[in-house]
């Protein structure tokens, strides 16, 4: 069994970013500890996807949700439960009071994300950078009027890095609104400034929601949404029961981080 671990405070208004490069070589030793982790029904999910390509990257996120949520809750990750709303948005059920630690998970390819924060709702959302033109085509159909022409407006070699900008935020907010595709996309707007820094959401409840580009790297693009003000924003890269390091927001998300700003080693059990 693996132990518990000290309690983790959470704070309204402050995010915990926490991140997994599922393709890290550090995590081969590990994954045994991690199977042990899930629930009957991950397990089941886990043995339809091993053999194939996203098996690993399932395994992973799965280690990484429940560790990061065992600092916060205090019990140990393989006690950790899990129900879904009606549109199939994850909550904990032991959690240290309904609804005050909120979370949210993303997954693309070789990355795994989990967002942690207290009483708001959050979402997050990451996609792998495609150099391919193609997907702007995609815009038509899910971008607001504001946002076509706002993404329209940008020079040609701008407009794959602002549509993924766009298409992140978008997804965060649905995801932090926990309703599914109720939403439609195309019925709000994310507006970007100048240097492609969120400044206003048009929509329901417009001064509650606040966003935020988490990453915007050569590789990925990773966006957040909260209902409530965003204060200030944390990250860790974790290696799931292994080691932790806290980093700035300039170097999270690289894989060699320029400058480490504190670390620390979580061993569990």
């Amino acid at each position: 069994m693996i132990s518990a671990v000290e309690k983790r405070q959470s704070v309204a208004g402050h995010v915990d970013v926490w991140y997994c490069f599922t393709d890290d070589h550090r995590l081969n030793s590990r994954l045994d500890q991690y199977e042990t982790m899930l629930s009957s029904a991950e397990l089941q999910q886990y043995q339809q996807l091993m053999h194939g390509s996203n098996g690993r990257d399932y395994l992973i996120s799965r280690a990484l949700l429940r560790t990061v949520l065992s600092e916060y809750c205090g019990y140990s990750p393989e006690k950790i439960s899990f129900c879904v709303n009606a549109y199939g948005k994850p909550e904990l059920i032991n959690g240290e009071g309904q609804g005050q630690i909120q979370f949210n998970t993303a997954h693309t390819s070789g990355l795994t994300v989990c967002v942690v924060t207290r009483d708001n709702d959050v979402g997050v959302d990451v996609e792998s950078r495609a150099e391919n033109r193609g997907v702007l085509n995609m815009a038509d159909d899910y971008f607001s009027a504001l946002e076509l022409q706002a993404l329209n407006a940008r020079s040609d070699d701008q407009q794959l890095d602002y549509f993924y900008r766009y298409w992140t935020l978008k997804e965060a907010y649905i995801k932090a609104r926990g309703e599914g595709l109720s939403i439609p996309l195309h019925d709000f707007s994310v507006v970007l400034d100048e240097k492609g820094v969120f400044s206003e959401f048009v929509g329901p409840e417009a001064d509650r929601w606040d966003f935020d580009i988490l990453c915007k790297n050569p590789n990925y693009t990773a966006a957040l949404a909260m209902g409530g003000k965003i204060n200030s924003i944390a990250y860790f890269h974790s290696i799931p029961l292994g080691q932790e390091v806290e980093l700035s927001a300039e170097d999270a998300f690289n894989h060699f981080p320029n400058n480490v700003s504190g670390q620390r080693n979580r061993m569990i059990g």
